[in-house]
């Protein structure tokens, strides 16, 4: 390019943003705006009416590099759910980093963003430190089960054991740990999860199964302590195929909470109660 077409060029973009013309927006925090929106609607899909003027360059900029799918019926929807994950996982985190706690106080977070958050935290101790707290002294319980979802996740014996601890004492945010569990591992709806997570279903065969695998997840101690608890809560432990579960998880089993509760579930005894005892 020339050097006149150059200054002509750089003059005119100048004289634009002088006019005030829209600033450019980073593609990045608008695939984060859009992933927010997603999850505090329906975690399917945005109308594009509901974008704002001025995201949507940027968000057709998404669409013509594949980050988003633009349907005919006039929404946008990321082409997988983990792109999703991970941009609500930024936002998160960049609340967590500051110490914001709104982000974390609105919905209950999915077992997959929880997992991409941790990548971040492992990373940043100051962070694992403001979950923490937030887990042991947050105001909602919606802030101390994602702290806790979070922290469950991250790869430290010591931390588990913090996070299992909690568990134990806050029946609220152990009721919503149970439920997120529940109905993941067993793929029920939230109304049905949190049932079973009060006591009030009952566990089938098939269920428990399920349940007695989740024993085995090596990526969230507290998933695994939550499936002991509702296995327990079904009387399902005397099974062979639990049993043998439980069996593989003391094996493998590096948090000593963890290990306390696969000995109380072969004992036959309350992992909740049982677990609290041996501690004192």
């Amino acid at each position: 390019m020339r050097r006149k077409d150059f200054l002509a060029l750089t003059g005119a973009t100048v004289a634009g943003a002088v006019a005030g013309a829209p600033p450019v927006v980073d593609l990045d925090e608008c695939a984060q705006w859009i992933a927010w929106e997603i999850w505090r609607g329906d975690g399917r899909e945005l109308p594009e009416s509901l974008i704002p003027a001025a995201l949507r360059p940027a968000t057709a900029q998404l669409v013509q590099r594949r980050q988003l799918v633009r349907t005919p019926a006039g929404v946008v929807r990321f082409p997988h759910p983990g792109l999703l994950d991970f941009h609500l996982a930024c936002r998160v985190f960049d609340g967590i980093a500051t110490g914001t706690s709104g982000q974390l106080e609105t919905a209950q977070t999915s077992h997959a963003t929880d997992l991409v958050i941790r990548e971040f935290v492992e990373q940043d101790p100051a962070s694992e430190a403001t979950l923490s707290r937030w887990m042991s002294g947050g105001a909602t319980e919606i802030l101390r089960v994602n702290a806790a979802g979070i922290l469950a996740k991250v790869d430290a014996p010591e931390t588990a054991d913090r996070v299992i601890a909690a568990l134990r004492t806050d029946e609220a945010m152990r009721t919503l740990y149970l439920t997120a569990v529940a109905s993941r591992v067993l793929g029920l709806s939230w109304a049905l999860a949190i049932q079973l997570a009060q006591g009030s279903s009952v566990v089938g065969p098939e269920a428990a199964l399920k349940l007695a695998e989740e024993l085995r997840n090596p990526r969230d101690a507290a998933a695994r302590w939550c499936s002991a608890v509702l296995l327990h809560a079904a009387n399902a432990t005397s099974r062979e195929a639990v049993k043998a579960a439980v069996t593989d998880a003391l094996r493998t089993e590096r948090a000593a909470e963890n290990l306390r509760t696969m000995a109380a579930l072969l004992a036959g005894a309350d992992p909740i109660t049982t677990t609290a005892e041996r501690s004192r």
